[in-house]
């Protein structure tokens, strides 16, 4: 059994929508900062047809910021994957037992109920109707939904792996959540250091290159510009990783995915058999979706913050 086939139409609406707003929004950025260090590189030489060339490029680096300032897909982005990696916990937590979903659910009367109580309340913290498709279809299958009926985000294969003994359970998410989890962390934990490391020397062969031309032109070896070019290159660079947060990210992954390793080894200590061995379990389970929570609550609120100061 593999994560995506747990997942209901609720999770792969919201990722659909993430996944548009993060393309639009870095295609847009990304744009905006080649045009201005075109522009910049075009207005630093001499003739008209330069100057024509630069403000073009200004003109276009404009457009982009106002197509941005005016669809925010950066807010498509960041409710998308928050309302998304939201809903894959309450399915994970739902599937294995974990947490209040151990049976019998605390103070509530069956799991589906507690499922439908969390997964409302998770809606109602977004303006869904702008993040997710069809969403409208989908809250009113929410809120017509009455036990017995199956809920309608609640997969076939959420009800089969609940239906399951504890070490089954335990293998599959062991196998599809943690380790898989625990995987792209580290993955991209080494993705970010690496791009940081690039962008940290940029910032260092740049002003050296700057400094470089501006002696050879105080020289008088030539007469091109390039001061404004190099500084608007470096600025780029800067804003670039700004929005993707190299370093924090890589420092955000690494503890995420440490933590996680560590979650791995209690569950794979856990005594199946002992009379405790399901509460146990609702704990663990829960200490790992509360530290891939942690990490992308820590990851959303950066980002929120971060966009403020974003070109526009």
């Amino acid at each position: 059994m593999r994560e995506q086939d747990l997942l209901p139409r609720l999770f792969w609406a919201a990722d659909e929508a993430s996944l548009q707003g993060q393309g639009r929004a870095v295609a847009l950025s990304r744009w905006e900062l080649v045009l201005l260090v075109a522009a910049a590189f075009t207005g630093s030489a001499d003739g008209s047809l330069w100057a024509w060339a630069a403000a073009a490029a200004y003109l276009g680096a404009l457009f982009m910021a106002t197509v941005m300032a005016r669809q925010n897909p950066q807010r498509l982005w960041y409710d998308g994957r928050a309302v998304a990696e939201s809903v894959k916990t309450l399915v994970w937590k739902y599937a294995v037992r974990a947490d209040s979903y151990q049976p019998p659910p605390r103070k509530l009367p069956d799991a589906e109920r507690l499922y439908d109580i969390q997964l409302t309340g998770l809606l109602d913290e977004f303006e869904t109707e702008q993040v997710i498709p069809n969403m409208s279809q989908m809250s009113a299958e929410l809120t017509g939904w009455r036990a017995p009926m199956r809920h309608p985000q609640i997969t076939e294969r959420m009800e089969q792996l609940r239906d399951q003994p504890l070490p089954v359970r335990r293998e599959v998410y062991v196998r599809e959540r943690v380790r898989t989890q625990r995987d792209w962390y580290q993955n991209k934990a080494v993705y970010c250091r690496n791009a940081a490391r690039r962008a940290g020397r940029l910032a260092i062969v740049l002003p050296l290159a700057g400094l470089a031309l501006a002696v050879l032109r105080a020289l008088g070896w030539f007469t091109f510009d390039a001061l404004g070019a190099i500084s608007a290159v470096a600025a780029s660079i800067a804003a670039w990783a700004q929005l993707r947060q190299y370093r924090p990210q890589a420092a955000a992954y690494t503890l995420a995915a440490a933590e996680l390793s560590k979650v791995e080894v209690q569950l794979a200590r856990l005594d199946v058999g002992s009379t405790d061995a399901e509460e146990i379990w609702a704990r663990l389970a829960r200490d790992a979706e509360d530290a891939i929570s942690r990490e992308h609550t820590t990851w959303q609120a950066r980002r929120e913050v971060r966009s403020l100061d974003l070109p526009s």
